[in-house]
């Protein structure tokens, strides 16, 4: 496995996750706009239960990502700290944050 390969599944790898993320969301939001559909039917009982199961489905997916992606800057931000602080640019980024394995 060369250097190329290894970057291009990183990148995919985030890509993927956005993207799954936006699709949860965007499916989620369009089921909770159904449940709206079957209170107007007369089945409130079934609509109450569907919203609140599709709420916390945005809520879990929205808040792991959001964790997800709070950890990753911060690690990347530390790890850029570190960097400044040994002078070498270890691990691969400058002092602005580049990543100079290209």
């Amino acid at each position: 496995m060369g250097f190329k390969q290894e970057k291009w599944y990183e990148k995919w790898l985030i890509t993927f996750t956005k993207k799954a993320v936006t699709l949860i969301l965007i499916v989620s939001l369009f089921d909770l706009q159904l449940s709206y559909i079957l209170a107007f039917m007369g089945r409130e009982q079934i609509a109450e239960s569907l919203s609140s199961t599709i709420a916390e489905v945005i809520v879990g997916v929205m808040a792991g990502y959001f964790m997800k992606a709070l950890f990753e800057t911060f690690f990347e931000k530390r790890e850029i700290r570190l960097d400044r602080l040994a002078g070498a640019p270890r691990g691969g980024f400058n002092e602005k944050g580049d990543d100079l394995k290209e």
